[in-house]
């Protein structure tokens, strides 16, 4: 061809289309360039090719192309993009209508092009209605071409191959943002596809569901029902579960993941009868799913596909073990999820942030808002090079494709799910942040089903924390959503949910807000009517009626009968009564001696039970027993006898004829083999049967849309009964409760609730453990709710229970009912707490009267014991399991990596629930027998509720403010508990008014610009010691207000400030006097030396056992003689020996007269006795020798959060007590157990408490510069202790983190705890950590967020490990709280260097363990062992002079005399407290 010819147009336009295709194939891996070269080409095409009519469809197809280039070069480039899609799609068109015949090409080019303005469009302007618009044109363009299979090869060939990356893109935005309108479509189009690419069903359905495809986004059922209805035209198979199950058999993680969406329904039923025939699994347990998903993420690296595929495994296992109660093991496994996820969110998309947030896994810079971070997150520009040229991949039909869209939507489920748990088990602040970044960025995609639900649970989140402005603002945010969305955003019964939950959220808004309980209880029943709308109801929970038939019992499978006739017996009812007690004669009449165990009597045991005679089951793995088809026979225990006939009709179906039935299977029946009658009225665990028997796929999703509907249901009565308020309303009471009980065991929860119930079924079918029982905790909070009325109306003739014929209900029967509810809400911290403080009243309530005796329930372990171990579990729950979600998600972690962990034993330590009730003896007696050596202290305050039940109760006249319960547990010695009424105010100064106590003409000074902010909000306590806030206020305005320095005005600030000073003192004596009053003496530790203690305690109990013939508590006997020094009112004491059972309703300070005919058992007929036992009393407190030298133990307080404020160390009789505090006794024994795993010292297997060398020290010093006298006061001393540190200049987080991980001390001064340079999620991810001495302003105060878990640095330290943490409850003076740190550590270093070189004790107690072969293990010749009187005496004579180890003083016992070196003794004084354990000083060898 010669040089001079020309090549047309047409020729040069096909060159230059191949060379765009070349770089378009090569731009994956030179992008730069390939974009540099794409952009010229595509520009002389569409200026220089292309300008003719005739080549209008390669000028679109030109502009498609160009569009492509300029998104895939820069996010940047999406405006320009979207105007070369807007200009291809307007020839396109054009083109199109004037075309008569052969347009699919045309149309399919079109649809490609809205299909990509749409997802362009999505990233530049997500609220767009063009979105929906270029979706549903480019799904209507598609469905209406007639052969989608018959296009020419070259023309478009992509359809059925590549052009799945962007069909796959498509489903996945419209299941994102809720497009409900194109869902159908969508399916259709797909379905169709592999149906004429010939692709095996079973291949394209586990595609499908292994993508998670099959359903929109939050959506309850795993499979939408607009695909079964468009897939089940051309695939009729479809609705059968056998057939779901027999095509994903070829895939273990698929197939284990789409059974367990419904298995964990099936939990409650007999499966052995109920699964015959069917090829569905039942039984799929949680180990399965963890092996399926470990095997997914074994393999190193972790592909996209596999991750994926293994986080939506955990994700989905959730929803069943909240379901179950198990809280904490579902935290653990949204983490994996949440994890698992947030990495792929990481590969798809791209963030421009500073700062990573590890445990969000995403990269955020806290220092702006969420709002900004959120607009930094962009589509990774290599995900859409993939997306946008499509076209340009090979790809085959069968691979697994995820989109960003997809990642996206299951990283904000997992988001939520993991917010959710969070809020449940009490952390408030977790919980927050996860659902603030949430919402953040579903406002930023413009998803408004996500938008919903992220602001709905962050409306109750601020409910719960009282911030009443913040939650009505997130509530309201998600109501107007609602009502303003055009289009449908889920599913109509997904839309209901969302509506429903909305309601109740607001209701608890008016509810806790104050506004009116009867708007609370409109929207309760608003929701409730929408959850009984007829939508709701299917051929599976409401069969048809109407059937001419006549009823007849039904077998089930197994052979047995089903208890369901409970609801069914007529008004004649003596009949069906007797034919009920004539099978159960029939069916137990050949096993009288059978062993059982009914929940009523679940704690009847065998005194000579051991607990080595069960093997241990752990929490998970009993839940989890569905698969083990365990039999409750050997748990449960059938009456003999039907107590009571019921007489109602609960569902007003009595008088039609029932239909006969087909034999079907129910939980209820193989367990208690009672008649079954009428299938409509069954009970609610026929229908896993039943729909296991039809085999629809239908009948398991509208299974599992009945398991929510009944949830949501069961929450509203429940919220609905506290509307009510008492006494006035029972009648409506008891209406709602028998309707929740309805809604829990009904078949058909749609019929009129029952009109009462009798005891039998009550006890069957309600106060019942069921393994797997997916209405768990919904069922303790019913029977809670069904107690607490019935103790409300205990003596009421007339509204006495809920129960047929008014049945009496006996106070042991509620009391074991609890129990179940107990156990079922261990870990719902919400749930629990209450129904543990129910128990404890209960059984100190118990011990005052035979009227409210327990007597069966506590033939083994006394009131005491129960009413202790019911306090202890009510306190410090949401920490306690705070600390025990911190360290089994350690575990978790490991046990994916295989590194090491904590310790079961600890984990065990902190659990303070059994995982079934009829182990709670054995329980109790492991919880008491594994106390440490030391005493505990455990106060509570209860408010209002508790009052008005105690006062019916108790038919008390008197008003009493609230109620003190105190509990003292001591290893070794019986626990003595006490509800102490507290019927006075402690009021501000008597004086004057503490807001102008010497303020003088300080009240003209500029006030700081911040008021004070309470810590804690508002509690019981502000309603009996009003003074204490009052007089922190005070203090605040006292440091921080700016006045002019002159000598006036300093006088009058001194003069302010030791009237502060002094009307805490006279605060914190009231508090002494008027709450504990002669009780005070339980407060105290233990004598350590007194000579003589052992042998006058000794002689007293004789004496009194001889003389007065009075059956002594010697443990009590000791503590009341260990108090002497304060209490020297024998008469007093003595009415406190009188008192049995070690439960005391006691009478103190200035309760009316009327208290004592509580005290029953208080030396009524004692007589003349009474002054002998007086005198012997007084005789032995005369003969001890106590002075001032004689030490006691340490004591460790368990303050409820609701008391944790007050400075309870400075009540007069402890200032000199060694003091500690811990949020829990599991979180005390828990600590103690990890440090004994831990142990790296020769010999500290001896000591039970750890031990620091303050010279091992850490010192972080005016960090910010303006303590200077500070500095000054200290840098010098520091570096001539050698100490490390850092002054006047701030440190790194990772200097600090070292810090504390690698010394025995922390020493901080400057401003607040510190937290400013180390976060507390950074001190909590420590494994060890120093003990720390924090003396900045509120540095160990707790922040009490409404009903959730305090929140504060020490708890953070605790969690780290740390030992000890002395820290401010309030604002301090730099130069008092100066004072007292320096004699802190002047102290501590003093009895360092006191240290003999070798405990002489504890050397004779190793030579003693030596001789008996407990230490080493030695099997030579046997030491001889040293006699205890030689022992005894070393040890006194040794007395003042121990080493280290359990018998010197500890870190804390040298605050009383640090508090007295400040100027103000109480209100800078009184600050410091320690957190922590016992912790001993000594020296090591290298420092």
């Amino acid at each position: 061809m010669s040089s001079s010819t020309e090549l047309s147009k047409r020729s040069i336009g096909v060159i230059l289309e191949q060379e765009l295709t070349a770089y378009e194939e090569m731009s994956f891996k030179y992008s730069e360039l390939c974009q540099k070269m794409q952009m010229k080409i595509t520009g002389f095409l569409l200026q220089d090719i292309y300008v003719t009519p005739d080549s209008c469809f390669q000028k679109a197809q030109t502009l498609v192309r160009k569009a492509k280039a300029l998104r895939v070069c820069s996010i940047d480039g999406l405006k320009d993009c979207i105007q070369c899609l807007s200009e291809a799609i307007i020839i396109l068109k054009d083109i199109s209508g004037d075309m008569c015949t052969n347009k699919n090409p045309i149309d399919h080019q079109l649809s490609v092009a809205y299909c990509l303005r749409a997802l362009c469009t999505q990233e530049s302007e997500p609220s767009s209605k063009k979105i929906f618009e270029d979706l549903k044109a480019a799904l209507d363009l598609w469905l209406n071409m007639s052969l989608l299979d018959c296009f020419e090869e070259g023309e478009c060939s992509a359809l059925s191959d590549n052009m799945m990356i962007l069909l796959y893109n498509i489903i996945d935005l419209i299941q994102l943002k809720g497009l409900m309108e194109l869902s159908g479509g969508a399916y259709q189009l797909v379905t169709r596809i592999f149906k004429s690419r010939n692709v095996p069903i079973e291949k394209w359905l586990t595609l499908l569901w292994e993508s998670r495809r099959l359903s929109h986004a939050l959506c309850v059922s795993p499979v939408n029902e607009a695909f079964i209805l468009n897939s089940s035209l051309q695939f009729s198979e479809l609705s059968s579960i056998d057939f779901w199950i027999h095509h994903l058999q070829g895939n273990r993680s698929s197939l284990v993941g789409f059974q367990q969406n419904f298995s964990f329904l099936f939990a409650s039923s007999h499966m052995n009868s109920c699964s015959q025939g069917s090829s569905f699994q039942t039984d799929i347990t949680v180990d399965d799913v963890q092996k399926a998903a470990l095997e997914m993420i074994s393999n190193v690296p972790v592909s996209s596909h596999c991750a994926f595929l293994a986080g939506c495994l955990y994700y989905d296992l959730c929803p069943r073990l909240i379901a179950n109660g198990q809280l904490i093991e579902a935290l653990s496994f949204a983490k994996q999820a949440h994890r698992l996820h947030a990495e792929l969110f990481q590969r798809k998309f791209t963030r421009n942030v500073q700062q990573q947030n590890e445990k969000h896994n995403v990269m955020i810079d806290f220092s702006k808002s969420l709002g900004d971070e959120v607009e930094k997150f962009g589509v990774n520009i290599s995900v859409a090079r993939e997306v946008l040229l499509f076209d340009s991949i090979s790809w085959d039909l069968k691979d697994s494709y995820l989109s960003p869209w997809k990642i996206v939507q299951r990283y904000l489920e997992s988001t939520l799910q993991l917010g959710t748990i969070h809020e449940m088990i009490g952390d408030g602040g977790e919980a927050e942040t996860y659902l603030q970044w949430g919402k953040a960025m579903s406002c930023s995609l413009q998803l408004p089903l996500f938008m919903v639900a992220f602001s709905s649970l962050l409306g109750k989140l601020y409910v719960k924390k009282k911030l009443w402005d913040l939650a009505e603002k997130e509530l309201q945010s998600a109501e107007q959503i609602l009502k303003d969305c055009s289009t449908t955003f889920c599913c109509s019964k997904c839309n209901l949910i969302l509506e429903v939950t909305l309601y109740q959220y607001l209701g608890d808004l008016c509810s806790t807000r104050f506004i009116s309980e009867v708007t609370a209880k409109n929207w309760y029943t608003s929701g409730l009517d929408k959850l009984n709308i007829s939508e709701w109801k299917n051929p599976l929970t409401c069969p048809e009626q109407g059937n001419d038939e006549t009823a007849q019992d039904v077998k089930c499978g197994a052979g047995k009968t089903c208890t369901c006739s409970y609801f069914t017996i007529n008004e004649a009812g003596e009949n069906v009564t007797k034919s009920m007690k004539a099978c159960l004669e029939t069916k137990t009449g050949t096993k009288q001696n059978r062993k059982t165990k009914i929940a009523a009597k679940v704690l009847r045991k065998d005194p000579n039970l051991g607990v080595e005679d069960k093997p241990r089951v752990t929490r998970s793995r009993y839940r989890s027993s569905q698969n083990q088809h365990i039999s409750i026979s050997s748990k449960s225990e059938v009456d003999e006898s039907v107590e009571g006939t019921n007489k109602s009709d609960p569902c007003g179906m009595l008088s039609q004829k029932e239909s006969i039935l087909d034999k079907k299977c129910c939980t209820v029946a193989s367990r208690f083999a009672l008649p079954c009658a009428f299938s409509k009225i069954r009970c609610w665990h026929c229908l896993p049967s039943e729909a296991m028997n039809s085999g629809l796929l239908n009948d398991f999703i509208n299974l599992k849309w009945e398991f929510v509907r009944r949830q949501l249901s069961m929450k509203l009565l429940t919220r609905v009964v506290k509307c009510f308020a008492y006494p006035g309303q029972v009648d409506e009471i008891r209406k709602f409760l028998l309707s929740s009980i309805s809604i829990l065991v009904s078949r058909n929860p749609f019929c009129s609730p029952f009109s009462s119930i009798s005891l039998d079924c009550f006890n069957h079918l309600v106060a019942k453990e069921i393994p797997g029982d997916v209405f768990a905790l919904e069922r303790a909070e019913i029977i809670h709710d069904i107690c607490l009325y019935s103790l409300k109306c205990y003596h009421s003739k007339v509204t006495r229970n809920i129960f047929c014929n008014l049945t009496p209900v006996k106070f042991e029967d509620l009391a074991s009912w609890l129990m179940i509810a107990f156990v079922l809400s261990c870990e719902v911290p919400v749930i629990f707490q209450k129904v543990s403080k129910l128990l404890a009243v209960m059984y100190v309530v118990s011990a005052s009267s035979e009227q409210f005796s327990l007597s069966s329930l506590s033939k083994v372990l006394g009131e005491n014991c129960w009413a202790s171990y019911f306090h202890e579990a009510s306190t410090g729950t949401h920490l306690t399991y705070r600390f025990l979600s911190h360290l089994s998600g350690r575990c978790k972690g490991s046990y994916l990596t295989g590194s090491s962990c904590t310790g079961e034993g600890t984990l065990s330590s902190l659990r303070p629930v059994p995982d079934t009730s009829v182990d709670l003896v054995e329980y109790v007696k492991k919880f008491l027998a594994g106390l440490p050596s030391t005493t505990i202290i455990s106060i509570s305050l209860l408010g209002h509720d508790y009052t008005s039940l105690l006062q019916e109760l108790l038919l008390y006249p008197t008003c009493v403010q609230a109620w003190m319960l105190v509990s003292r547990l001591s290893f070794g010695s019986e626990p003595v508990v006490m509800l102490l009424p507290l019927d006075s105010i402690l009021q501000a100064s008597d004086e004057e008014d503490l807001s102008t106590l010497g303020l003088g003409t300080l009240l003209e000074c500029e006030k700081p610009s911040e008021g004070w902010h309470c810590p804690w909000g508002f509690t019981v306590v502000d309603d009996v010691a009003p003074a204490f806030k009052t007089i922190l206020e005070e203090n605040y305005l006292s440091t921080t207000s700016p006045f002019e320095d002159t000598q006036h005005n300093r006088m009058l600030w001194w003069k302010r400030r030791k009237n502060l000073d002094h009307s805490l003192d006279k605060l914190l004596r009231n508090l002494e006097d008027s709450w504990f009053g002669s009780w005070k003496c339980l407060l105290l530790g233990k004598w350590l030396n007194c000579k003589n203690f052992d042998s006058v305690l000794k002689n007293l109990v004789n004496d009194l056992r001889k003389k007065c013939k009075l059956d002594i508590n010697e443990d009590l006997l000791g503590v009341i003689l260990g108090g002497s020094k304060y209490v020297r009112d024998g008469e007093t004491s003595v009415s406190q020996l009188c008192l049995k059972k070690d439960c005391y309703i006691a009478k103190v300070g200035h309760c009316d007269e009327a208290m004592s005919g509580i005290l029953s058992n208080a030396a009524n007929g004692f007589g003349l006795s009474s002054e002998v036992a007086s005198q012997l009393l007084n005789e032995a407190l005369d003969m001890l020798e106590v002075d001032d030298s004689v030490r006691r133990e340490p004591i460790i307080l368990v303050l409820d959060y609701e008391v944790q404020m007050l400075p309870w160390e400075n009540l007069p009789i402890l200032r000199n007590q060694e003091v500690y505090r811990m949020p829990s006794v599991s979180s005390i024994s828990a600590f103690l157990d990890k440090g004994i795993n831990h142990q790296d010292r020769v010999g500290k297997e001896l000591v039970p408490f750890p031990s620091i060398d303050p010279l091992d020290a850490f010192y972080l010093l005016n960090p910010d510069g303006d303590l200077s006298d500070t500095q000054i006061a200290f840098e010098n001393w520091f570096r001539d202790k050698n100490l490390e540190g850092k002054a006047g200049s701030k440190p790194t987080v990772g200097e600090l983190a070292s810090a504390l991980k690698s010394h025995d001390l922390f020493i901080y001064f400057g401003h607040g705890s510190g937290s400013q340079y180390i976060p507390r999620h950074e001190i909590q991810k420590l494994e060890n950590c120093a003990a720390t001495l924090l003396m900045g302003c509120s540095s160990g105060s707790l922040t009490l967020n409404g009903s959730y878990a305090p929140q504060g640095v020490p708890l953070s330290y605790l969690l780290a490990g740390s030992p000890a943490i002395v820290a401010n409850l309030w604002e301090v003076t730099d130069k008092d709280i100066d004072r007292f740190g320096r004699a802190m550590l002047d102290a501590w270093l003093k009895e360092r260097s006191d240290l003999p070189t070798e405990c002489l004790q504890c050397k004779l107690l190793s030579e003693e363990f030596e001789a008996m072969n407990l230490k080493g293990g030695n099997k030579g010749k046997a030491k001889r062992k040293v006699p205890r009187k030689k022992l005894q005496e070393l040890v006194e004579s040794d007395s003042h002079n121990n080493s280290n180890c359990c018998h010197r003083p500890k870190i804390g016992a040298f605050m009383g005399q640090a508090r007295s070196v400040c100027t103000l003794p109480f209100l800078t004084g009184a600050a410091p407290v320690c957190y922590g354990v016992p912790t001993g000083i000594w020296r090591k060898k290298n420092v």
